[in-house]
């Protein structure tokens, strides 16, 4: 069962166009991450890029745009459709394939990040040794906060994303599956916006900072708990709905 799995998650990868072969409009690319940036920055980052707010933002909506690139190109042959198995089985590897995907490069960015920083200190304290022996000011010890609960909506919202979004793309009306995610993204934006708009203030950076904001925020729990059961909710939905459409298909001789 499992050398099953793999052999189909390996179908999967290779049914994806390499990136030049299907012409991508650079314009479109361009403007899709100037938005993201853009509302990463204003949501999230403050003044600043972050990684901890970018990234489950960029790998669920890269993930979305592989599985688009996989089902709806003419340009590179579709090896999963050869397999003679179930629409169920096709659709619920589909959303496992990117969901392994998005943990294995999030894995890979940790490693390499923990390598990086590690590689930095370690010629610093060889250049400087006297640098690490100075205990930090009492005042920066104590301004730290615990953004852990920031952090758990965060892997929310890449949940949410992940999963709406792959359900969206197996939609077969291209117009419809656009005016989705047009959709989709405007009501999550709302929400996140309207959010932060009742966020207090961060006592480190006197400014809304997302994590830190919500991880001080008298209703955090509360809000936190009805995310994370509204996301075990739209997880699960999401796969029915997305197997209820991949199956309409079934009469169709290709997507449109």
């Amino acid at each position: 069962m499992l050398k099953k799995f793999i052999a189909y998650q390996k179908l999967l990868l290779n049914s994806i166009p390499p990136i030049g072969i299907i012409p991508e409009k650079p314009s479109k690319i361009l403007f899709c991450c100037f938005v993201i940036v853009f509302m990463d920055i204003l949501i999230f980052s403050g003044n600043k890029i972050s990684t901890n707010s970018i990234l489950p933002i960029c790998l669920p909506i890269g993930s979305v745009w592989m599985i688009n690139r996989m089902l709806y190109n003419d340009h590179h042959h579709k090896l999963f459709q050869n397999v003679p198995v179930s629409r169920k089985y096709t659709v619920l590897n589909i959303f496992l394939l990117y969901i392994v995907s998005i943990f294995i490069v999030y894995l890979l960015y940790l490693v390499s990040a923990t390598a990086l920083i590690g590689i930095t200190f370690g010629i610093i304290y060889l250049a400087n040794p006297k640098s690490f022996s100075n205990s930090p000011p009492e005042s920066a010890v104590h301004q730290v906060i615990d953004t852990t609960k920031g952090n758990m909506l965060m892997l929310c919202i890449l949940l949410i994303i992940l999963f709406i979004g792959v359900a969206i793309t197996l939609i077969k009306n291209k117009k419809l599956r656009l005016s989705s995610f047009a959709g989709f993204a405007t009501i999550s934006y709302g929400l996140l916006f309207f959010l932060k708009f009742n966020m207090p203030i961060s006592p480190i950076s006197d400014k809304v900072e997302f994590l830190e904001s919500f991880s001080i925020m008298p209703q955090g729990n509360t809000i936190l708990l009805y995310v994370s059961f509204a996301t075990i909710i739209i997880c699960i939905s999401s796969v029915f709905v997305g197997y209820k459409l991949y199956v309409g298909k079934s009469n169709d001789s290709k997507y449109y």
